[in-house]
């Protein structure tokens, strides 16, 4: 037989060669010769473990170790088949006690740091690199690995200090080089860290990490579209890689391209993770930009549900709330997010916009202000802080604001219509027309572009000039005051307007051809022109506006005359009254009580004439009670569906007292003296202008501005004695 020392050298000859079939022969062999035989045992099972049986080769090393238990290299594998099978705690044991035998071994400490990057303690592996680094200081796997650690601890300026340095021995490194890019991404330096991706994929074209965090560098430099193509590359090669596809989707949703993105976002739920949180919180994000919010917020709830602190998932949640106009339900998701992610400057935004809406604005500054001083280059941080300061009354501070966002991001669309309101609020017509412009070019207002014909240059036109009305009622009627502005500018004017209004644009402007929105369209249309972008050719400065002396509505003259007749058969002053905005997004800050105009409705020898929409009878009849005082309300006129009606009403009247709503702008457009009550905040309009209580658009209207805090009843009662006074100078006029 021959000798068992022979054997064992002529398997760990074979074990060398790579025979490991004939090598384990041998070590077989040896072993039914000395079941105790310790470097059989050891090598057998190191064998078992590189071939893939690391089950079948740990309980022979374990013998071994047995046998001779101060082994320090069979402790190394022993550590080495542990962490193979995802036993970690028992193979940093393992490195412990080989450490215990000899301290200076690198390769130990390096192992040891696996083991802990396994198990999560980041901070002690980072220590066991350090003692490796310190006897081998320029091992390429430490320095990797170290790097790894820095990055996990979320010291990513470390990090790259540390990627450079294996780079610089291993320049052709595409993980280091992927890495790195990371860490650069996480440092907010996009373009350097495209690059590092750009390179691994020169070394590792395949490579479906690199081509997925290249989306994301790309994503983040704002290229949205090539980042898109970055994650399809990386699902060419891995077709049901979930992060290619989940940021697929959110690089679907940067594009506005939402229907696409929740059909990703759907796919993946349905696929693999029908209770992902995250892939919930983005489907509420797709649903939330295709206004299906109902849906969105059942979405979010989901989320929340599964993960209650998902600081996403919370800001989502308010912006929900937001958009629903649910402004006070919003704020405590705001609050939770913020203390989850007291640096997210999204959250600081979202939770700054929502106080500002509140007419918070004092509040949400030091919001936006905290983002600022987090990253002082953010657009809309700097948009949405400018329209915080207008809210606030700080014009020129909002102007500067916006401005700065302008100069970061030129295409910036809403801040520049945001900053265009705001010129002409403080009427600088000419800058305020031209930035008002880019509103066509907001979300709002994208689906509502027509592109049939050129938009008209303010040039006359051979042929039809389609203008078209937008926004609002009150809008169209402002706007309607450059109608007349019109005559001339074609062969034929087409004035297309909110059907409801059509009539009494009709007779008011008889040389244009008025129709009402969703009537067939005339031939030979040559240009269009939204009504409000007349004001660039015919409002360019103060002094273009016209000086009427009567409005530029004309009401129905017999329905007018019947109406006075009805209202003051004994020469009576009559007064007409609305109270309310029934505006979605700022109606209630624009909306007094009836109650609020008691100081108005005493005034002697005056008959008072309801002109709110909707239904007013509960607020009437509880006046009554309360006070004895009559609001009356004609019953056979519609105020809401019937606005010539309510236009001849309203000229039958003396004087009208109203809030700013539809009704301010018919009276004012009718030329009627009229008192309109402005709010503060952010529901003050531009067309009110910051200050003063005249208006350019309507003469014979008188703004009184609501100040900070006070109620409406207080506003009103300081407009009494001028109400009282505007009421005996219609009476004088009024023919006998």
């Amino acid at each position: 037989m021959q000798p068992l020392g022979e054997m064992l050298r002529g398997a760990v000859g074979l074990h060398q060669q790579g025979k490991l079939v004939e090598a384990e022969q041998l070590y077989a062999k040896v072993l039914e010769a000395d079941a105790k035989q310790f470097d059989a045992l050891h090598l057998l099972g190191l064998l078992k473990h590189q071939r893939g049986d690391s089950a079948e080769g740990l309980p022979l090393i374990e013998a071994a170790l047995q046998a001779n238990p101060k082994s320090l290299e069979a402790l190394l594998n022993y550590g080495g088949v542990l962490s193979t099978i995802s036993r970690h705690a028992d193979a940093l044991a393992a490195y412990d006690r080989a450490l215990a035998i000899k301290p200076d071994r690198a390769d130990v400490h390096y192992n040891r740091g696996n083991a802990l990057m396994a198990l999560g303690r980041n901070a002690d592996a980072l220590a066991s690199y350090n003692k490796a680094l310190a006897l081998q200081p320029n091992d390429p796997l430490t320095l990797y690995n170290r790097a790894n650690a820095l990055a996990e601890l979320n010291r990513p300026g470390e990090a790259v200090a540390a990627y450079d340095k294996v780079l610089a021995l291993i320049p052709k490194h595409p993980d280091a080089l992927i890495n790195r890019g990371k860490a650069l991404r996480s440092l907010l330096r996009p373009e350097e860290a495209l690059a590092c991706f750009d390179k691994a994929l020169m070394l590792k074209r395949d490579d479906v990490l690199a081509h997925i965090n290249r989306g994301l560098a790309l994503v983040a430099l704002d290229r949205a579209e090539e980042a898109l193509a970055a994650y399809d590359r990386a699902l060419a090669l891995k077709p049901d890689d979930t992060d290619a596809l989940t940021n697929r989707g959110i690089a679907l949703l940067r594009l506005g391209r939402h229907q696409e993105a929740l059909a990703c976002f759907e796919g993946l739920l349905g696929a693999a993770a029908p209770d992902d949180a995250s892939t919930l919180n983005n489907r509420g994000t797709a649903l939330l930009g295709l206004n299906r919010l109902e849906e969105a917020l059942t979405c979010f709830d989901k989320t929340l549900a599964l993960k209650p602190d998902d600081a996403d998932a919370l800001n989502n949640h308010g912006t929900v709330l937001v958009r629903l106009n649910r402004h006070e339900e919003a704020l405590p998701y705001y609050i939770r997010a913020l203390e989850l992610k007291p640096d997210d400057t999204n959250i600081l935004n979202h939770y700054g916009n929502a106080l500002v809406l509140l007419n918070r604005a004092d509040e949400a500054l030091t919001y936006f202000d905290r983002a600022l001083s987090l990253n002082s280059r953010n657009p809309e941080t700097l948009h949405n802080r400018g329209n915080a300061l207008l809210v606030a009354g700080q014009y020129q501070k909002a102007l500067t604001s916006f401005d700065r966002a302008i100069a970061l991001k030129p295409d910036h669309a809403s801040c520049r219509c945001d900053a265009g309101m705001a010129r002409l609020a403080g009427k600088d017509f000419a800058q305020g027309w031209a930035e008002y412009e880019w509103r066509w070019k907001t979300p709002d207002f994208l689906a509502a572009v027509r592109d049939f014909a050129p938009r008209w240059n303010g040039k006359y036109v051979n042929g039809t000039l389609l203008v078209s009305s937008e926004q609002g009622l009150g809008d169209e009627i402002i706007y309607s005051s450059m109608a007349p502005d019109l005559v001339g500018q074609a062969e034929s004017v087409t004035l297309e307007v909110e059907p409801r209004l059509a009539k009494l644009f009709a007779r008011s402007f008889p040389d244009l051809n008025v129709i009402g929105r969703g009537h067939l369209l005339p031939d030979n249309i040559r240009a269009q022109s939204p009504l409000a972008s007349l004001g660039q050719y015919f409002r360019p400065s103060l002094q273009t506006f016209p000086k009427r002396e009567r409005g530029y509505l004309i009401a129905d003259a017999d329905s007018a005359a019947n109406l006075r007749r009805r209202l003051s058969p004994n020469g009576e002053a009559v007064v007409g009254l609305s109270w309310a905005s029934k505006n979605p997004a700022m109606g209630r800050f624009k909306t007094a009580l009836l109650s609020d105009f008691a100081s108005v409705l005493r005034l002697p020898g005056c008959r008072y004439v309801d002109l709110q929409y909707g239904n007013t009878l509960a607020e009437r009849e509880a006046l009554t009670q309360a006070t004895g005082l009559v609001v009356e309300r004609l019953p056979d006129i519609n105020n809401t569906s019937d606005l010539d009606a309510l236009a001849a009403l309203i000229t039958a009247c003396d004087v009208i007292v109203t809030v700013s709503n539809t009704t301010a702008h018919l009276a004012g457009a009718l030329g009627k003296p009229t008192v309109v009550f402005v709010p503060s905040g952010q529901a003050r309009l531009w067309y009110w202008f910051h200050a003063g209580d005249e208006s350019p658009w309507y003469p014979y209207v008188r703004v009184k501005r609501q100040g900070k805090n006070q109620s409406w009843a207080d506003l009103v009662a300081s407009a009494a004695e001028e109400i009282s006074a505007l009421v005996r100078t219609a009476q004088i006029k009024q023919p006998a």
